[in-house]
């Protein structure tokens, strides 16, 4: 059985819990679990977030019998309703994690009586009657079921409700620390300051502890999710008790018993039991573990300088690749310190094409720089896959598919984590890894993404770049109408082999062509068709070369062709092949007028001081006597008619 399991931020203590609780049910049913992942805040001005949001687009739910849905970590207004609704769209069985949404079941915290019981907490036992709040989003089940807690509970006790000492914001570090600036700028402190989770709790008691505030002699505070910060923050935050884990785990046995059985879901709320800590005023019974705290710490700290050292390596040594190829190499490396059992790099087809050095039709004739910001092409490219301890190939696959067919070799369930690529806006592509820890709870995993993510934008900017100053290049050396070098690009290109020829004494030939009657056919058929003669020799001269023949349009209706090691044989070879390529031209083409050339050659050893224009005229003077003979010919064959 699949199960896509749709959330953000698993770094965090609350969604890894949950997730935990989620593997070892379905593990136990041996059911896979497919989990999509993104990190972003709410505020969708931000293009990284956009960036983020986007990797819901690529969830096929026709491929999964089921959904878990942690709704209340999709930050964003926007994004929010629009997953929903595509679920609902989609008709799969979906269940939400402590998230009230109409139409779906859910299974979580009763944060109600959690939040009743912390302010009753502040009233009864502190005598307290003068509170700042701060909620979370306003779309947000949890934010509105403890905000109306809050309130409630001080209407019972007949405390009047100053709507101004209510901070909405978001369940974030971020957002305490905005809110204790605020609070302090009222100039007036509350009695306590009561907040939607105890992360915000955080960055409130920040606030005011660096501002010289004492918690709670001047200040009580409470948070909400007993994280483990709270847990041993100093004082030890007053809060309410999660049980995440077992949250996590009737969700997947709910959703399964319905997919499974038919057993129709039924929604169900854990209560959150206050938990006393010392920020309220209290002594605390919720004690500190400083084994385990210092445990953590020097766990965290080993953890953070091996991958950030390996993080900041990996940029280093993307940032130097030489072509798509080298990138590739040098990024399989990197990829091992994930410890994957199994993992997929897909990348757009068009980005793709942008990075390899080789494809120049990446860049159009027209080339404006567009790029996909919302959904992902209809098939993908895995640049890198890695399975069972090495890295093999793998074709395209469908986005419909999302991720490439694995052969199970066991009846225990997987689990594979998708994570969106993207610089800013812009769509790269995502990863999937299946079996990693780094990826499921690192905090550095966020970082290394976006890490990820610029060294690939980075190089394909580089690329594409490349390719750009080749073809202005290519404009400044070659012709633009008929693709042959022009003058500078003549000398550039033979620089180097008329220096060897003087060191070496090696002769070469030059052969100079000229358009026979430009003038006549411009004038009785215009300038198109001109173009057209001007284009036809051009042609029929670059397929007459067999060897590194380097060609070049030096006028108007003037050509130079020059080659190394040629003999007088070669050449006269040479203007067998030109001729006999107008012909075909003049029969295939079928105008009203003849295409043909005069030319000349000349066969030199050069030696020092010697410069090749002198040779060119000398070649020149050679298509003229060429020229004037056939003008004579012709005259002749005209006047015996």
């Amino acid at each position: 059985m699949k199960i896509a399991v749709i959330l953000a931020s698993m770094d965090i203590e609350y969604v890894r819990e949950t997730l935990q609780g989620i593997m070892e049910q379905a593990n136990a049913e041996n059911n896979d679990l497919y989990i999509f992942n993104i990190y972003s805040n709410s505020d969708e001005t931000l293009k990284h977030n956009e960036g983020e949001y986007n990797l819901f687009s690529l969830i096929n739910y026709r491929e999964f019998d089921g959904v878990i849905l942690f709704a209340n970590m999709i930050q964003g207004h926007s994004a929010f309703f629009k997953i929903i609704e595509t679920i609902r769209q989609s008709g799969v069985p979906t269940i939400c994690i402590d998230t009230d949404i109409d139409g779906f079941c859910h299974v979580g915290t009763d944060g109600y009586s959690g939040m009743r019981d912390i302010v009753e907490h502040f009233i009864v036992h502190h005598k307290m009657n003068k509170f700042a709040y701060v909620s979370g989003l306003d779309f947000n089940s949890d934010s509105e079921q403890r905000l109306r807690a809050f309130k409630d509970t001080l209407q019972e006790h007949g405390i009047p409700l100053d709507e101004s000492t209510i901070y909405k914001g978001t369940f974030s570090l971020d957002c305490g620390l905005k809110v204790g600036q605020q609070i302090l700028e009222r100039g007036e402190l509350p009695q306590a300051v009561i907040c939607a989770s105890d992360s915000i709790a955080m960055g409130v008691r920040r606030v005011l502890v660096d501002n010289g505030i004492k918690i709670p002699e001047q200040v009580a505070l409470a948070g909400f999710d007993n994280a483990f910060e709270a847990r041993n923050s100093v004082p030890v935050l007053t809060t309410a008790q999660h049980n995440q884990r077992k949250i996590g785990a009737e969700a997947a046995k709910k959703i399964s018993m319905y997919i499974r059985h038919n057993i129709v879901m039924t929604s169900e709320d854990f209560p959150a039991p206050l938990i006393i800590g010392e920020s309220c005023g209290c002594t605390s019974c919720n004690g500190v573990d400083e084994k385990t705290v210092r445990e953590q710490y020097i766990g965290l700290k080993e953890h953070f300088e091996t991958y950030l050292y390996e993080t900041n390596m990996m940029v280093e040594d993307l940032n130097d690749s030489k072509n798509y190829d080298d990138f590739i190499e040098r990024l399989k490396p990197h990829m091992e310190m994930l410890e994957c059992k199994r993992f997929y790099m897909c990348l757009l087809p068009e980005i793709v094409e942008e990075m390899k050095e080789e494809n120049e039709k990446a860049i159009k004739d027209n080339w404006e720089e567009q790029y996909c910001v919302e959904g992902y092409s209809s098939e993908m490219c895995i640049i890198l896959a890695y399975e069972e301890g090495r890295f093999v190939e793998r074709e395209n696959i469908k986005t419909s598919r999302m991720i490439p067919e694995i052969e199970k070799v066991s009846e225990e369930g997987s689990v594979y984590c998708f994570s969106p690529l993207h610089h800013r806006e812009r769509c790269l592509g995502y990863l999937i890894a299946e079996g990693s820890k780094f990826v499921m709870e690192s905090p550095l995993y966020r970082t290394w993404l976006i890490d990820l993510s610029n060294c690939l934008e980075n190089f394909r900017k580089q690329a594409v770049l490349q390719k750009l100053l080749k073809r202005v290049d290519s404009m400044y050396v070659k012709d633009a109408l008929t693709g042959l070098y022009n003058r500078f690009g003549f000398e550039r290109y033979t620089k180097e082999s008329f220096r060897k020829c003087i060191e070496e004494n090696i002769g070469f030939m030059i052969l100079f062509v000229d358009l026979d009657g430009l003038k006549k056919i411009n004038d009785q058929n215009g300038h198109e068709k001109g173009d057209l003669a001007i284009s036809t020799v051009a042609a029929a001269l670059r397929e007459s070369c067999i060897g590194e023949e380097i060609c070049a349009r030096f006028g108007g209706d003037e050509y130079v062709v020059y080659a190394q090691d040629y003999l007088e044989q070669d050449a006269v070879e040479f203007g067998k092949r030109l001729e006999a390529r107008l012909q075909h031209y003049n029969e295939q083409l079928k105008q009203n007028f003849e295409i043909s050339a005069s030319y000349g050659f000349k066969i030199v050893f050069p030696k020092q001081g010697d410069m090749i224009d002198s040779y060119i005229n000398m070649a020149d003077d050679e298509m003229y006597l060429y020229k004037k003979k056939k003008k004579q010919q012709r005259a002749y064959k005209e006047s015996c008619f």
